[in-house]
This record gives C-alpha cells, structure tokens and sequence, in this order.
C-alpha cells in the first residue's frame, strides 16, 4: 500500500466502504445513489472524492458501459495500516498499552476478556 492510500479522507473512505461491499465494479451513479441518500452529497461531490482516490491509487477506473470504480487496495490492508497508524500515534508503538487502555476504559464482559485471551495465545491467527 503507498503512503497516499493511507491518508484516506473520511469521506473517502465512505466511498471505498461501498466499493470493498461490492464483488464488482460501480457506477459512479450507483455511488452516487448510496451517498446521497446516506450523506446528502451531490454528484460532485462524490465525483471529486472519486478523482482524487484514484489519484491516491485507492481505486481503477473501469469505463465498461458507464464509468466504474475498483478497490485497487483490500479492507483488511487499509484497516492494518490504519490501526497501526493509530497505535502509532497516540500509543507511541505500543499496542500493549491500546489493550490496556481497553480493559480499563470499556466495560469488556469476561467473555470479551477470554475472547482477547485467545487471540493473544493464537498470535493474532484467529480473525472475527
């Protein structure tokens, strides 16, 4: 992933959120459709959106019969890089120190305690 990916706009990421949910490329109107019912923008403010992800090369342009869009990068990449952006930041590194402010901060049932547990003990191996 290049470093432009990583610095996704929120709204940005709205319009990937609709593209990683797809198994093909959509229309720009398709998009368009989602959004203005979700966000209230208009047709240029997703097109702009749309121009500049693909300048990040977060998404392929397809020009089937209408202009479609393609992730170029996959969800759980973007979420890595995020996540580890974010620890980064605000946990100098320190992902120990995420967990704890976790465990301290929100009200994890035991069962999400164990749950986390077993993530730990199996290196990460085991995914949602």
């Amino acid at each position: 992933m290049n470093e432009n990916t990583t610095k996704i706009s929120h709204a940005e990421l709205e319009i990937m959120k609709i593209l990683w949910q797809a198994d093909e490329p959509v229309s720009t109107n398709d998009i368009y459709k989602e959004l203005s019912e979700k966000m209230s923008w208009d047709r240029s403010t997703v097109r702009t959106l749309l121009k500049r992800l693909s300048e990040k090369d977060a998404v392929t342009v397809k020009n089937l019969k209408v202009i479609s869009y393609l992730p170029l990068i996959q969800e759980k990449e973007y979420r890595d890089s995020q996540t580890k952006s974010f620890i980064e930041r605000l946990y100098g590194g320190s992902a120990k120190r995420l967990v704890s402010s976790l465990v301290e901060n929100y009200n994890l049932t035991p069962a999400d305690i164990d749950e986390l547990r077993s993530l730990l003990e199996q290196g990460g191996d085991k995914i949602e």
